[in-house]
């Protein structure tokens, strides 16, 4: 018998325990993958984070058309925190003045309290009708005389976040004229930050 004789049975021979442990392999994907999934269900998913200590904006976000209507809400982290700067006049002065040309008059709203998700923002879609929803928030340390201001643009139609550059003012004043000043930056980053995302139409060369 020669060598091709003598291999081509012990490769028949070796077939049926091949197919047996392709089987077998098979059986074992197939139990592990339901069990990966019951695992996973159990896995407690980490709390959506605050988007505004996120400050991250998100991507593919159409251009916008407008005008458009903006609603200006206040964060939080309690109920008693800001009490000290809820003077109306302060913030028609800077952030419901965005673009008066291009946005429709802002209109101020009730503060959102605790952390800025985006559960919490499809909930402020669904209660305010305008097409954007400016969030800022204070932090004021007493201790050093400075406080930061932090914010975002919530587009509703499209439930796409745009953040803004935060603000920093440190012993450049008392807090109220501090406080204004913040507010004054926030407000003319949220108009480039919207006026960057603005659709222009184009002009045809004929």
């Amino acid at each position: 018998m020669n060598e091709k004789e003598t291999i081509f049975p012990r490769y028949f021979k070796m077939t049926p325990a091949l197919t047996r442990m392709k089987n077998f392999t098979s059986k074992i994907q197939f139990a592990i993958f339901p069990l990966a999934l019951l695992l996973s269900s159990f896995i407690v998913q980490p709390a959506d984070a605050n988007l505004i200590e996120k400050n991250k904006s998100d991507t593919a976000i159409k251009m916008l058309v407008f005008p458009k209507s903006l609603r200006v809400l206040e964060n939080r982290e309690n109920v008693e925190n800001g009490d000290s700067f809820s003077d109306p006049k302060r913030m028609r002065k800077t952030l419901l003045k965005l673009d008066p040309v291009r946005i429709v008059p802002a209109k101020s709203g009730e503060p959102v309290i605790g952390p800025v998700t985006r559960v919490r923002l499809r909930e402020l879609a669904k209660k305010y009708s305008e097409d954007v929803i400016f969030i800022f928030r204070r932090k004021v340390n007493n201790e050093k005389n400075s406080i930061r201001h932090q914010g975002l643009l919530y587009l509703a139609k499209q439930k796409k976040v745009l953040a803004l550059k935060e603000s920093k003012e440190v012993d450049t004043g008392s807090l109220d004229e501090m406080d204004l000043a913040g507010l004054k930056f926030l407000a003319k980053e949220a108009k480039k930050v919207l006026h960057s995302h603005k659709f222009e139409k184009r002009q045809s060369a004929y």
